[in-house]
């Protein structure tokens, strides 16, 4: 049992870095994307540049729960920012803008009164933005739905399945995290059952940033990934070192032709 825990650890560990890795992507090819999406370049960049800070702190302060509060806070604000600019109904515009304005509230009450910036997990604030953006989601998912039945080939639907996967578990993981760490178990205890319950939400980030991916496909790109690599570390740039006798150059295939 202490293996496969150590094995489900090791596992979120590199899938955290998901980020990072659509990151370089989306800094390789230069895709051009549509102006209402200009917000995912920043979004995944901060996702991108949290992780790094994350990991230095786990091990320089043995402390990475303020990472938490600011990515939740930046998720929901940038991605309900995004969906402001998806819908054209009036009234969910509203909605929308009511909630992101509940939500910074409730996120500086969190971080400040409720569990602490450095102490505990924004359990609250991470619920509510949740909530938000998953019930944004499907609303945005109905509309696509409405205006066109080939979903597979619109780019925003990938985008509002990349929340869903995401934002539906991340309530879940939150809320039992919050559960174990307050239930008075000890220490070893509630590392291995907060490394359990975190597997899941490791697998679906991977998820919901390789759901963001595919749907950058769809948009131009100025350069071909394959030919976006340094010239020293192109294939092409690769060639088998001449052979020498006597210090002079040997053509190898030049010598096999005349034999």
């Amino acid at each position: 049992m202490e293996s496969w825990i150590k094995v489900i650890h090791l596992t979120s560990r590199v899938l955290e870095a998901a980020p990072l890795l659509l990151f370089l992507f989306l800094f390789v090819t230069g895709l051009s994307t549509p102006a209402k999406f200009k917000l995912l370049y920043f979004y995944v960049s901060i996702e991108a540049f949290l992780y790094v800070v994350k990991i230095f702190s786990r091990y320089i302060f043995h402390n990475d729960i303020y990472v938490y509060h600011i990515s939740t806070f930046v998720s929901v604000v940038l991605l309900l920012k995004i969906y402001y600019k998806l819908f054209y109904a009036i009234d969910i515009l509203k909605c929308i803008s009511v909630a992101l304005w509940i939500f910074i509230i409730v996120s500086i009450l969190d971080a400040s009164l409720f569990n602490g910036f450095f102490t505990n997990l924004n359990i609250y604030a991470q619920a509510f933005g949740g909530v938000i953006l998953v019930g944004v989601a499907i609303l945005h998912i109905v509309q696509l739905s409405w205006d066109n039945f080939a979903l597979m080939k619109q780019p925003e639907f990938f985008f509002s399945a990349a929340i869903l996967f995401y934002f539906s578990c991340a309530i879940v993981t939150y809320v039992s995290s919050n559960i174990v760490y307050n239930s008075g178990y000890d220490t070893v205890t509630i590392i291995k059952l907060d490394r359990i319950i975190s597997a899941p939400d490791a697998v679906l980030y991977a998820v919901h940033m390789g759901l963001l991916a595919w749907m950058f496909s769809f948009f131009p790109s100025s350069v071909n990934p394959l030919r976006a690599l340094p010239r020293w570390l192109h294939y092409s740039r690769w060639h088998a070192r001449p052979y020498k006798v006597l210090w002079q150059p040997l053509n190898l295939h030049q010598s096999t032709v005349a034999n």
